[in-house]
């Protein structure tokens, strides 16, 4: 019974925590370091195996359904922040190159990676090599970890093909709200915006972007 009370006090301020989050602004630079040494600590005792549970399932088939809807099936792939390739596991495509700064989510997503998939250990604040355009560049809950994110954002807008997309979801945290403020300052096409939530209490907005209407008039006629 103890430990019960104490799980669930435990789950009443983390719930009091996220619900507070959106609201109030946090030093930027603090909070990256915090959820990258967070985040190794997860990969590393195996705190994140909860990204294949069914309460994240359907986040990823929002971002599948989304690439699906606006690209072809030959699609090229940029991940950003891939984890350990759950993205790549669920997704079609001609060629995709993940990358993610944690060794241990690459060594994961390279040992149920796919023909076509490459796994780069890299932190993308320092440049994502990759050779061409991309049809699809994703960023899934990944721009709080990297250093100056709307630089990265628009760095890898370069490597976008013409008729490509760029899916960015994040969780809603005032962060979050001044990234998505700058996002919108490069001008991109919106086409679409999903909110998205789970059991956990989690709730997060997904957005896609491409360089002009003409994707989204060719969705439109698809």
């Amino acid at each position: 019974m103890a430990v019960s009370a104490f799980e669930n006090v435990k789950r009443f301020f983390i719930r009091l925590g996220i619900g507070l989050m959106p609201y109030f602004p946090l030093p930027w630079e603090p909070y990256r370091k915090a959820l990258v040494r967070d985040s190794e600590k997860r990969y590393a005792s195996g705190r994140w195996d909860y990204m294949n549970d069914i309460a994240e399932a359907h986040r990823y088939s929002i971002i599948v359904g989304c690439c699906e809807y606006f690209t072809p099936p030959e699609r090229r792939v940029l991940d950003v922040g891939c984890g350990d390739g759950i993205l790549q596991q669920r997704l079609r495509y001609s060629g995709y190159v993940g990358v993610d700064m944690n060794a241990a989510a690459i060594s994961r997503a390279q040992a149920r990676g796919a023909s076509g998939a490459t796994f780069v250990v890299a932190d993308a604040a320092q440049g994502v090599q990759a050779d061409g355009q991309f049809d699809v560049i994703v960023f899934n809950e990944s721009l709080y970890y990297i250093r100056d994110p709307a630089a990265v954002f628009a760095r890898c807008r370069q490597s976008l093909s013409p008729q490509g997309i760029m899916v960015v979801c994040m969780f809603r945290t005032y962060l979050a709200r001044q990234l998505w403020k700058k996002l919108r300052a490069f001008g991109m096409e919106e086409l679409t915006t999903v909110s998205i939530s789970n059991e956990l209490g989690f709730s997060s907005t997904l957005r896609v972007y491409a360089n002009s209407r003409l994707t989204a008039r060719a969705a439109d006629t698809r």
